[in-house]
């Protein structure tokens, strides 16, 4: 008799930098339900996005394929039905499928005249003020409870569910019903709504009814993606009172005078002038006393989702399920948070925005607690899970399956990661390849662009792409850079016959 296949169960979020994880060596920060899933696994340490934006790169976990290959590019495209993804691949091997939360191959804002089909406007914010159901299967999903957006402006099932049976609800998540009167940056309040109404709770509820109710003759994978700690940066209580701003350790890796070997759009961007800065706001007006508090409330978000964490794995224990699920926890993209005197993301490409956390929890893990510290990127999410099920991997998956490092088989995997960000809001394009020891990023079309020294500069804080004793190297990571974007093309659809 064949032996059952493993469950899968995914733990994701948004916008969460790689050093905001107790274990991963933050000194303030209390995550004891991920702590334990690292001490029962592995910790990825050089773990790097494909593009630094939440949909290119979660079309990227769903495909481990490059944006540029998929087509999702930049926020506010679709990923397009021809796209093989991996729920819908599990799907059909016999795997029921279910998602909780924020999915985002969709954009929030698309409206009814600029779709090309129907499947476009059900992440939209338009769908689910006409509708609360979804046609099933959807991106491969057969259950679905739908989380869209984040804080005050969630939407979908979760919506729906307060609004009808604690009507008044959704308005306390917004800062005009703040618990104290917000008194520091405009995204960043503590939220008047009771815990147990929060979406992070209600996203753990229903997975945990999924876990208690499921066909227990069938293999599961869920995707359980909480919409925190992207901004804006609020919490419930006790979570937003959890960290005292003037206690926690604020320590962001900038410099005076770093703008002025930096491409000069990032000084624009703080100081509030060009295109991104209708996106990023002012960003010179923000104290340290703010994002002390912003980091407060993005820590206090933190817990409470490492809180719903704990919640599903006590579920997951009680079911007598560990011992066949694989468990991950990763998140989509890193936050700025101040380093280099920016906040959010975009054409950065720095440490903060392009590292995220990534732990692995396998019931036949031979090495427990293991921080594997060889570069992996999020491009190899889809094909290491698929070879861990002993599920063929697609043709034109462009990611590579990592399986041997999570069994604690020590090899050089990857000698750089690649990395891509284009915006046609901002007119940027970007690449960048990144090695243990050098960080490299071409700015298309541009004379300027950034080259860090990784080993005597890892806080990325001395920009070397116009010291001309870094020519050599600067050459062969350029070199190495056009290699890797080239390979990054796509081969599909395959060749087919002879011309």
């Amino acid at each position: 008799m064949p032996a059952p296949k493993l469950n899968v169960l995914c733990f994701v979020t948004d916008q969460q930098r790689a050093d905001h994880i107790g274990c991963c060596g933050n000194p303030d920060l209390q995550t004891p339900n991920i702590d334990r899933l690292a001490a029962a696994g592995v910790t990825f340490t050089q773990s790097f996005v494909a593009n630094p934006v939440c949909m290119p790169n979660r079309a990227t976990m769903f495909t481990g394929r490059y944006p540029k290959a998929h087509g999702l590019r930049e926020n506010g495209l679709t990923l397009v039905p021809a796209e093989l993804i991996l729920p819908d691949i599990l799907r059909q091997t016999g795997y029921q499928t279910a998602s909780f939360g924020k999915i985002h191959l969709a954009p929030f804002g698309m409206t009814e005249e600029l779709t090309t089909e129907d499947r476009e406007m059900v992440e939209s914010h338009v769908y689910w003020e006409k509708n609360n159901t979804v046609p099933l299967p959807f991106w491969g999903f057969e259950h679905l409870y739908y989380v869209g957006g984040h804080g005050d402006y969630t939407f979908g099932h979760y919506k729906h569910w307060l609004d009808e049976n604690h009507p008044g609800m959704h308005e306390k998540l917004n800062r005009d019903h703040a618990f104290v009167i917000p008194k520091g940056w405009g995204s960043s309040w503590k939220m008047s709504i009771p815990p147990e109404l929060h979406y992070n709770t209600k996203i753990a509820d229903e997975t945990i009814q999924f876990l208690e109710k499921r066909d227990t003759n069938r293999p599961f994978f869920i995707w359980c993606s909480f919409p925190d700690p992207h901004f804006p940066f609020a919490a419930p209580p006790p979570y937003c009172h959890q960290y005292d701003p003037n206690q926690i350790t604020f320590a962001p890796k900038r410099r005076d005078g770093e703008f002025e070997s930096l491409p000069p759009y990032m000084r624009d961007c703080y100081e509030g002038k060009g295109r991104l800065s209708k996106w990023l706001g002012q960003v010179h007006e923000i104290t340290d006393e703010n994002y002390r508090e912003m980091l407060a409330h993005t820590y206090g978000m933190i817990s409470m989702v490492d809180h719903n964490i704990g919640r599903i794995m006590r579920s997951l224990e009680d079911l007598s399920l560990t011992q066949n699920t694989v468990v991950l926890f990763f998140s989509d993209h890193g936050e700025l948070l101040g380093d280099h005197w920016l906040i959010h993301k975009g054409p950065f490409l720095f440490r903060g925005l392009v590292q995220v956390p990534t732990i692995w929890r396998l019931p036949t893990a031979l090495s427990k607690g293991l921080k594997c510290s060889e570069l992996v990127s999020t491009v190899d999410l889809c094909p290491t899970l698929l070879d861990l099920l002993d599920v063929p991997i697609p043709e034109g998956v462009q990611g590579r399956s990592y399986k041997d490092l999570l069994y604690g088989n020590i090899q050089t995997y990857k000698d750089s990661v690649y990395i891509e960000f284009d915006s046609s809001l901002f007119n940027a394009r970007q690449r960048q390849i990144r090695t243990k020891e050098w960080a490299l990023t071409y700015c298309s079309g541009e004379e300027y662009g950034m080259l860090f020294d990784l080993e005597n500069d890892p806080d990325e804080l001395h920009n070397l792409w116009d010291n001309q004793a870094c020519g050599k190297i600067k050459t062969e990571l350029l070199l190495r850079l056009l290699s890797e974007t080239s390979s990054a093309d796509d081969w599909l659809p395959p060749r087919r016959a002879m011309a």
